[in-house]
């Protein structure tokens, strides 16, 4: 990617009662604002981060959508609220 990325994470929090935590947030990439949400159900298989509507994430190819993925789980893990490249 050559593009500058930004990264927020709008919301991240733990829900007690389904051990499980959620997560959204907004990618900025190539002049475009893309929103994700995330689930981690605490059983080994990471964070699972998807578009919230896929018309969100038209225009990127299938290389940087996974980019973006990887990208977003890693800020997940470190628990950052903003990330650039």
């Amino acid at each position: 990617m050559t593009d500058k990325l930004f990264i927020t994470i709008d919301s991240k929090y733990r829900r007690d009662q389904f051990d499980d935590w959620l997560a959204g947030g907004k990618v900025e990439y190539k002049g475009k604002t893309h929103h994700w949400s995330a689930q981690n159900s605490n059983y080994g298989f990471g964070w699972e981060i998807g578009p919230i509507t896929e018309e969100d994430w038209s225009g990127l190819d299938e290389d940087e959508f996974n980019e973006l993925m990887r990208v977003i789980e890693r800020c997940l893990c470190e628990h950052k609220t903003e990330y650039v490249i």
